[in-house]
């Protein structure tokens, strides 16, 4: 008797919850493709890849005069002392690890740009989003990425794209 009270109960608030989340209104975004199309965000891939130009051309620049001074150092060899072309491997070594670490500095300081471009864009948009969410009332958005098939009508990207451009500046 117990049992079925309990289950009756269960039953009556799985209905009652499943009846509520049927309720909500869903969407989907395209986060990339919203990054991609608004002009905010074509103004930050264009910061961002103009950075990295700059960044690839000193590395080729640095690299370029390492292989140099090697080559340097191979013509030499034959001319030098032993301890002369010790120390000149060893000025050489000491350039390549300089080298990588200074590569290494730039990716870390790429990614880094690269994240806070993000944010602020993120920063500036997500108001805009929840404005739209709220006005439409919308309940839930996902990214589409999480979303394996939806109604192209509940695909709200290029209205965000829109508000987007149309607001920020």
């Amino acid at each position: 008797m117990i049992k079925k009270i309990k289950l009756s109960i269960g039953v009556i608030f799985f209905l009652l919850l499943a009846s509520h989340s049927f309720a909500n209104k869903i969407a989907y975004i395209d986060l990339d493709l919203v990054i991609k199309k608004s002009d905010l965000g074509k103004q930050i891939s264009k910061k961002l890849e103009n950075t990295k130009n700059i960044n690839t051309k000193e590395i080729k620049n640095r690299e370029e005069l390492i292989k140099n001074l090697e080559g340097e150092i191979k013509k030499k060899q034959n001319i030098l002392s032993q301890d002369e072309l010790k120390t000149e491997i060893t000025n050489l070594q000491n350039q390549i690890n300089e080298f990588n670490s200074y590569k290494a500095q730039i990716k870390d300081d790429f990614n880094k740009l690269k994240n806070d471009e993000i944010l602020k864009f993120f920063s500036k948009v997500d108001p805009l989003i929840r404005s739209f969410l709220n006005e439409n009332s919308i309940d839930i958005l996902f990214n589409n990425k999480n979303v394996v098939v939806g109604k192209e009508s509940l695909d709200i990207t290029s209205k965000i794209i829109n508000i987007i451009n149309n607001t920020l500046e």
